[in-house]
């Protein structure tokens, strides 16, 4: 009889991680964005190969996924993130500057405490995921 409790709480213990796993991954079809004012936001858009790109943008979405993509590197910082747990890295470079990002990945958003390499100001975000 005791090991039957015992074999349950091992089994929900199994399947919550499973879960919490799940709930760390990050979304490649889209972006995460940050609303920065009403006009404008900060977007995030990661790829498998461990490439991340970072900009600002107005708050048309639609109008982000026509170019904001690997092809137009020039226009935006890029990086390469690397994920452990359920927490994100990355630093981003470019010709406007360099920013390094560090936080937790939950579900559709990314709780993030960015940091300009230049003034050394740093600000906490939490992004939104936005599908394509």
């Amino acid at each position: 009889m005791k090991k039957v409790p015992f074999v349950l709480v091992f089994v929900v213990l199994l399947l919550s991680s499973f879960k919490k796993a799940d709930n760390c991954a990050l979304s490649y079809n889209g972006i995460y964005a940050f609303k920065l004012d009403e006009e404008h936001s900060a977007v995030l858009r990661f790829y498998q190969d461990g490439t991340v790109l970072a900009s600002t943008s107005v708050n048309d979405y639609m109008d982000v996924f026509s170019w904001f993509h690997k092809e137009n590197k020039d226009m935006v910082l890029t990086g390469k993130y690397k994920i452990k747990k359920c927490e994100i890295k990355f630093e981003v470079k470019g010709s406007t500057g360099s920013q390094s990002y560090e936080g937790t990945i939950s579900g559709g958003s990314l709780d993030l405490k960015l940091t300009d390499a230049a003034s050394k100001k740093s600000v906490n975000r939490i992004y939104t995921f936005y599908a394509l």
